[in-house]
């Protein structure tokens, strides 16, 4: 006799079963429907690579990659629902082609290895699903988002997968299946059934009516998915299939303004993408974003989960004013849902992004709602208008008078691009190195360096202004393309090779956000180029007697172009140097709290977000905390002198000038 077991056996509710199948899927559906329905109300966006896309996504999807699930305990218990989920689904699907289409697939070697491993993955997914309540209600029961919804789903799945062991499990008794063994949960189940000295009648009785509970519990659950928490399945894979091949930090492209247009970005729900409305229902409030996210830790106004949480129980809100006759739904978001200070807060590192285990774009959204603001109301802070009144008027956030440039002194001799026509290197300034008294002894160097280097190499002088990095992360998306227009104009007039600067936020523009508007050219950041002048053997460093150096890496640098090692070789090239990192460093680097425009804004001690990386730095007992970046050399430089910290805040072009 071929291994096999008969199909709804000891019940007659097939026609039942039919019946709250189809109520089922068209509750899936509607709901569903509505979802999808909300996000198509946000703007358009365009992908393209779908096939390779799909190809990554399903790689990332079956792998359960360990970038998106960290942590050994998490990822064995998101594979044990994920794949328990989806052999049960082969099974299902297996017997239902059975049953309607005649084939015969659920019998023989087929049958056995099915019940096997329906078995043993229903008992992984059972696991996982005992884990995930450990994790939520024990080792974190005061999570403040965990609400009815979460432990009800974990409650209905778990009743489904148990119910239908011990069906398994009456079935086995009673019918005395010969393959039994392949089946080794329900065996067990069985086992205990016999032990109960359950009479056989009792069990065919009881497995009847279990029968239509655990079919109403299956077919409750696949109607209640929309309306639950477990949509994340659908609209997390979409999210995740939708990741954008840019770099952390991209911001949503913007057509060239006419001087027309005063209003941009996100002021309503219907102004986000479709993705970024998709994203609401990705989100699973893992709040994973939250740990290490500087605004947050420093007790400032901002929570990236809540800022979500908070624009999806807004979304809520209004598809429930829908067809409330004599009622309009106050469609604001800012100040309404978000406030200005919360979006101020941001610093634009990008390590929520970076931790996000399904592909937010954190920043996309804040800077977007940014944009929806005007820059000359009240809705930026008094010195933000300053800032970007001087940069508009003048080319430089402080108003100064573009004489004042330190190296347009002639004693210096710094050669300019106009004189010389062409060059190989356009070295870019910009304002904290042409300005600010910190970040000039960085150009300083930088320039003895190229000098002694032998490097062919020019500045534009009065012509730079500007790159305009602070004032599009802010949100003045018009002043940022004016900046932009004419810095492209007068880089286009002239001859050079590559632009190399010591400022990650002036690379990042220039790099990144220049291309849209015809700006496109090769651009290095110092650290790079300094390393390639040591490799060359242009540049020796020498001994330098143990000097114990931290180095912090730069958001911008980082996260935002994936710049990790330069900084790093160009450091271990100085003999007798001892490099050492921080506890979080690389893509989980802590930020300095000056990006995303912070740098120009007043800001309280207990917000003093580079206060808290130089304790941090100092468990490490260093000599030096380095850095690669302007703003956080300042920021740095300044919380270091406002400590009693025995430590110097240098630029790595500095160290490795002091140890020629």
């Amino acid at each position: 006799m071929e291994a096999t077991r008969e199909l709804f056996w000891n019940t007659n509710g097939k026609s039942i079963m039919y019946f709250f199948a189809l109520l089922s899927i068209v509750i899936f559906i509607l709901g569903c429907r509505k979802k999808i329905g909300n996000w198509l109300q946000g703007r358009p966006i365009g992908y393209d690579d779908l096939g390779p896309r799909f190809i990554m996504f399903f790689k990332d999807l079956m792998n359960h990659d360990a970038k998106i699930f960290k942590g050994s305990f998490r990822r064995f218990m998101h594979l044990g629902v994920f794949y328990g989920f989806v052999i049960l689904t082969i099974g299902t699907l297996v017997i239902a082609i059975q049953e309607h289409f005649g084939f015969p697939l659920f019998y023989g070697k087929l049958y056995l290895i099915l019940s096997l491993l329906m078995d043993l993955f229903g008992l992984w997914t059972m696991i996982g699903i005992g884990m995930a309540t450990y994790k939520r209600y024990i080792d974190k029961p005061d999570h403040e988002d965990y609400t009815f919804d979460d432990a009800f789903l974990l409650i209905l799945i778990f009743s489904i997968l148990l119910t239908g062991y011990v069906l398994e499990g009456l079935r086995i008794y009673t019918t005395h299946d010969p393959w039994a063994w392949w089946s080794p949960i329900g065996l067990l189940f069985s086992s205990a059934t016999q032990i109960s000295r359950l009479s056989e009648l009792s069990a065919l009785n009881v497995y009847t009516y279990l029968w239509y509970f655990h079919m109403l519990l299956a077919f409750g659950f696949i109607a209640y998915i929309p309306y639950s928490k477990l949509f994340h399945m659908i609209a997390s894979s979409l999210n995740i299939l939708l990741k954008p091949s840019s770099p952390i930090g991209g911001l949503s492209p913007v057509n060239r303004l006419s001087t027309e247009v005063n209003n941009i970005g996100a002021a309503r729900l219907e102004d986000f993408t479709k993705k970024q409305l998709l994203e609401l229902d990705a989100c699973i409030s893992c709040r994973r974003c939250l740990k290490g996210c500087p605004a947050t830790i420093c007790g400032a106004p901002l929570s990236p989960n809540v800022v979500i949480r908070d624009l999806k129980r807004h979304s809520i809100e209004k598809r429930s004013f829908w067809g409330r006759k004599g009622k309009v739904f106050d469609q604001a978001i800012i100040d309404k849902v978000i406030s200005k200070e919360t979006l101020m807060s941001c610093t634009t590192c990008g390590l929520c992004e970076d931790k996000c285990p399904i592909q937010i774009e954190h920043i996309k959204r804040i800077v977007d709602m940014r944009r929806s603001l005007l820059p000359e109301g009240p809705s930026y802070p008094l010195e933000i208008q300053t800032l970007f009144k001087n940069i508009s008027e003048i080319g430089n956030p402080w108003g100064l008078n573009l004489d004042s440039k330190y190296y347009l002194d002639r004693e210096l001799q710094i050669p300019l691009i106009r004189e010389k026509k062409q060059t190989d290197i356009l070295y870019w300034v910009g304002c904290l190195g042409s300005y600010e008294d910190r970040n000039t002894n960085v150009s300083q160097v930088m320039f003895r360096l190229l000098e002694k280097a032998g490097v062919n190499y020019a500045i534009l002088g009065k012509a730079e202004k500007c790159c305009g990095d602070s004032v599009r992360r802010l949100g003045n998306e018009k002043l940022f393309q004016q900046l932009a227009l004419e810095n492209i104009t007068f880089l286009n007039q002239h001859k050079f090779k590559t632009i190399v600067t010591h400022c990650p936020h002036c690379y990042n523009t220039l790099k990144n956000d220049y291309p849209q508007f015809g700006g496109h050219y090769r651009v290095m950041h110092h650290s790079e180029f300094i390393l390639e002048l040591i490799k060359s053997g242009k540049l020796e460093p020498q001994l330098n007697n143990n000097l114990r150096v931290n180095y912090h890496d730069p958001c911008y640098l980082g996260r935002y172009n994936n710049i990790y090692q330069a900084p790093r070789d160009v450091l271990a090239s100085i003999p007798g140097l001892q490099l050492i990192e921080m506890k979080n460093n690389y893509s989980r680097a802590f930020c300095c709290g000056a990006g995303g425009g912070r740098i120009w804004m007043e800001d309280s001690h207990e917000h003093a977000i580079g206060n808290l990386l130089v304790t941090y730095a100092l468990k490490n007992k260093p000599d030096v905390l380095a850095s690669a970046c302007s703003l956080c050399l300042k920021t740095l430089t300044e919380a270091i002198s406002s400590s009693d910290a025995e430590i110097e805040s240098l630029d790595i072009a500095e160290i490795v000038y002091k140890a020629l």
